[in-house]
């Protein structure tokens, strides 16, 4: 059972990174959301999303060597995390060339795509180990989110943040009560077999 809990840690963090960037970017949008200010909101909200990009594809590659070598994901996420890492650059580097997020919603949704291939490659490993189907949620929020991101097309920036917040927010929530819930389990198992 020990095999994971680094693994768990990790999305855990993960998880909670989430959170904290889809909240910043309500907020920071918000604050910026005047006519005057508009342009250092979408400014914002482009690099708080390249900058969760790159910090999680970062624990994403980290993450895919506390997988066991016999377990499915280990390649996956570390795909997921170098794709992640180009993602972010190009969000980067576009944003000095022309601001508009009218074009990120295919590139976030392009994102949340490679996300749920790996979780589902992940979930594979992990729910065989864990003995818990729980461990594909994460897949499917994400794939989910994926459908939902490249369907809505003509947002205006409020409704593009909005939708970005409630797809962080989600994933953040889903990884962290995920690995809370996982790392219990793994702990209870473990005292139950102590004892």
């Amino acid at each position: 059972m020990r095999a994971y809990t680094e693994y768990w840690v990790a999305m855990l963090l993960r998880g909670f990174f989430a959170v904290l960037a889809a909240t910043a970017i309500l907020f920071l949008t918000g604050v910026a959301a005047t006519v005057l200010l508009l342009p250092l909101a979408i400014v914002s909200t482009i690099l708080c999303l390249a900058a969760y990009g790159m910090v999680d594809s970062a624990i994403v590659i980290a993450s895919s060597f506390m997988i066991p070598r016999n377990r499915p994901g280990r390649l996956v996420l570390r795909v997921q995390g170098v794709c992640g890492l180009i993602f972010g650059a190009l969000m980067f580097s576009v944003i000095y060339d022309h601001v508009t997020v009218a074009w990120f919603l295919y590139l976030a949704a392009a994102q949340a795509t490679a996300v749920a291939i790996a979780e589902f490659g992940v979930a594979r490993g992990t729910a065989d180990h864990h003995r818990s189907k729980w461990c594909y949620m994460s897949s499917v929020i994400a794939a989910v989110s994926a459908i939902v991101l490249i369907s809505l097309g003509g947002l205006e920036h409020k409704q593009i943040v909005w939708v970005i917040y409630s797809y962080l927010g989600v994933f953040g929530l889903n990884l962290i009560a995920l690995s809370a819930w996982m790392l219990f389990e793994q702990r209870r198992q473990i005292a139950a077999s102590d004892a």
